[in-house]
């Protein structure tokens, strides 16, 4: 590991380096605040209440603290660990004691019973998060080992067929994919009242000839059999989300097999879209036959293209797409959600905005002909208001989830994924050089496309906005404390992450240049990680800012800033997982050689191996370091260890 010494002084900080220390703080103060008036002594949860019967809503309250772990990793104070741990523990219990319609409790042997991968995939980013931040406690890596069980070829759950590669259910979990019945309410509320007109699934080839036919009660129970016959058996793109689970898994172990279920798996859903002329089909049998139980349709199956189209489709092939190039290194498995993104570019429609400037409207949805009048605000509509429907695509509108764009370009650093991210600019509603100090959605997306624009060099305010706008949102959730007197108002699977007051999108970007997990069950990839050398702990050392300025094929400009009044060491590693090696690298503009056990007179010689997993940075109190590094991407092979954990041959 290299060592380097910071010489340049920063007497005057700048403001990002104050306000991201800042923020650490205040999240740590508010962290607390927030347990100690939402949850019970013991951390528990008030949700579910003791006579609920359900299935639905574990993932949402993980949800109200499953980043905890995460902002730790990064630099936060070790309380919001602590506090993590409790509030998961008791909320497992909490969930073990829920009944559920079927005989068994919500959560079983502490996974969720029977569940989809888009509900699944968002409760277990806490999982995902304690590898970063405790890949040594015993309990997170039995569980990581556990969970991944739950999907071999020969657990008990039945959940995988190795043979036909295929996840036997839309549902699925520690119990198995055989208990999904849509019919009981308890399940899930897809009655009558649902948001029915708005998805092609299940009627548009059956007896129902409007979307008012499905908003009638007195057709809901003949709803809920079609439900039941097309979408509670078979695979779906939403379960590729279940790499993660086998990713994390590997990623404590190290064992081959988990890395094999994940490219064995990916391959399956390869073959099937290239079997259904280059489109990923949305339902499969438990024969491997695509549209088995849709009456052949490669579409209509539960989140698909017709139930909410791209939004839901694009999860999977990005996620298992990420995984296999962070397990095999190879990025050609990103030509998988690649060739999705062309597919709908290809079928766009331009739309001018003004004398300069056009924006594609891409469709997010594949249905069969039929009514398509109902209420559908920002995309391509007929004259007399039904929305366009084209060859099958409707919902024409600008590419609304950037997070899958930006992803693919993050990973492959390729110049033309770049390019198509600007070919999928909104010019009519979204500017890039701004930062929205609300939230727009619970995983506070919006901000890729700025964060972007200023690794361009086209918003160099965005480090000191976006952490205003971070600042601005935990201000918000202690206003709420305020006004409710530190006890909720209202108790139902929503109240902890209603009230979080953890908020890490602004110090991914800026620590470690990386953007946020596909929030539906992706991991962290990132171009560096930090940690406190000092405390032999993951995160920036206390007082300590890092900020990523630049990121390119090539490598990436980071500045560090003590801010703090002792000396501090940095670890900074290649890669969130250390899959990465730096190469060349210039500290406040001077070339420096990089070569493990060098010191800083020492050059390599011709010849040798001239990278480094890792950096040491000395920091005296009052110090910077301005450092631009190269770097060989996904060439390690990947890990949750720590850079003192490391072993010598």
């Amino acid at each position: 590991m290299r060592e380097f010494e910071a010489t340049a002084e920063a007497t005057r900080p700048p403001t990002w380096a104050h306000k991201q220390r800042a923020l650490f703080d205040l999240t740590a103060d508010a962290v607390d605040r927030f347990v100690a008036n939402y949850t019970g002594p013991d951390g528990e949860p008030f949700w579910p209440p003791d006579d609920h019967v359900g299935v639905d809503g574990f993932d949402d309250v993980v949800e109200g603290f499953y980043n905890w772990p995460l902002v730790y990793a990064m630099g936060g104070e070790e309380s919001l660990l602590d506090h993590a741990r409790r509030v998961y523990e008791a909320a497992l219990e909490r969930g073990a004691e829920t009944e559920t319609p079927f005989g068994h409790p919500m959560v079983v042997d502490e996974f969720e019973q029977c569940r989809d991968w888009f509900h699944l995939g968002e409760g277990n980013l806490y999982t995902y998060n304690m590898g970063l931040a405790a890949p040594d406690d015993e309990a997170v890596v039995d569980r990581a080992k556990k969970f991944a069980e739950l999907y071999t070829a020969d657990s008990e759950a039945r959940n995988y067929d190795a043979d036909e590669r295929v996840v036997r259910g839309p549902m699925n979990g520690s119990m198995g994919p055989e208990f999904c019945d849509f019919s009981a309410y308890e399940h899930h509320p897809y009655g009558a009242d649902y948001r029915w007109a708005r998805h092609g699934l299940p009627w548009r080839d059956l007896e129902f000839d409007e979307a008012a036919d499905l908003l009638d009660p007195a057709n809901e129970e003949r709803l809920f059999e079609v439900l039941n016959e097309r979408c509670a058996k078979g695979d779906i793109p939403l379960n590729l989300n279940i790499t993660s689970l086998m990713t994390n898994a590997y990623l404590h172990t190290g064992e081959e097999r988990y890395r094999e279920w994940v490219t064995d798996y990916l391959g399956a859903w390869r073959e099937r879209t290239a079997e259904n002329g280059g489109i990923i089909p949305d339902n499969v049998g438990r024969s491997g036959e695509i549209g088995e139980y849709t009456d052949g349709s490669w579409y209509g199956g539960y989140y698909g293209w017709s139930w909410g189209g791209w939004h839901y489709v694009g999860i999977g092939p990005t996620v298992a797409a990420e995984n296999a190039v962070l397990l095999e290194g190879d990025r050609e498995y990103l030509d998988f959600p690649r060739s999705q993104l062309d597919v709908l570019i290809e079928n766009g429609i331009e739309v001018a905005e003004d004398d300069v400037h056009s924006t594609l409207y891409i469709p997010h949805k594949y249905g069969g002909e039929g009514d398509y009048h109902y209420n559908a605000s920002g995309v391509l509509t007929e004259d007399d208001g039904e929305v366009l429907w084209r060859d099958g695509w409707y919902e024409f509108q600008p590419h609304t989830d950037d997070p899958y764009a930006v992803h693919l370009w993050y990973m492959s650093m390729r110049d033309e994924d770049r390019d198509r991210i600007r070919r999928l600019r909104d010019w009519g509603t979204q500017d890039w050089r701004r930062v929205d100090p609300r939230a727009k959605t619970k995983h506070g997306d919006g901000h890729e496309y700025a964060w972007v624009a200023y690794l361009d060099g086209e918003f160099p305010d965005y480090p000191d906005r976006i952490l205003d706008a971070t600042r601005e949102h935990v201000d918000e959730r202690l206003r709420l404390f305020d006004a409710e007197g530190n006890e909720p108002t209202t108790v139902d699977e929503d109240y902890l992450r209603d009230r979080n007051p953890a908020f890490h999108k602004a110090l991914l970007q800026l620590t470690m240049g990386a953007p946020q997990p596909v929030y539906y069950g992706g991991l962290v990839m990132a171009q560096v990680r930090h940690f406190d050398a000092r405390r032999e702990r993951p995160g920036l050392p206390s007082g300590v800012a890092a900020l990523v300025e630049s990121v390119t094929s090539d490598g990436l400009e980071l500045t560090l800033v003590n801010t703090g009044a002792r000396r501090e060491e940095v670890v900074v590693q290649a890669g969130a997982y250390g899959e990465h090696r730096f190469t060349a690298v210039e500290t406040d503009g001077a070339e420096r050689g990089v070569d493990d056990g060098a010191d800083d007179s020492d050059s390599a010689s011709d010849g040798e191996d001239n990278s480094a997993d890792a950096l040491r940075v000395r920091l005296p109190a009052g110090s910077r370091m301005s450092i631009r590094a190269g770097l060989d991407r996904f060439v390690d092979d990947p890990s949750y260890d720590h850079p003192w954990s490391e072993t010598e041959p």
